[in-house]
């Protein structure tokens, strides 16, 4: 599992719950590009909350898609 979210993609477990959730395929790489964009996200420690990349991701997603 990795920690820093410049070496982190996201599992196709995770991919496939955000899907479930009526988000396409485009809107999921948009957010990860914005998500990756983000210079205050380094590590997964420093985001309360979350103890991995792929947990986090879906709820951004979600919330996201949600807007």
């Amino acid at each position: 599992m990795n920690k820093l979210l410049s070496e982190w993609q996201p599992s196709e477990s995770a991919m496939d719950l955000i899907r479930l959730n009526g988000i396409n395929d485009e809107q999921i790489e948009k957010s990860l590009a914005y998500l990756k964009s983000q210079s205050e996200l380094v590590d997964i420690d420093d985001v309360d909350g979350y103890d991995n990349w792929n947990a986090f991701f879906i709820m951004f997603c979600i919330k996201a898609g949600n807007q």
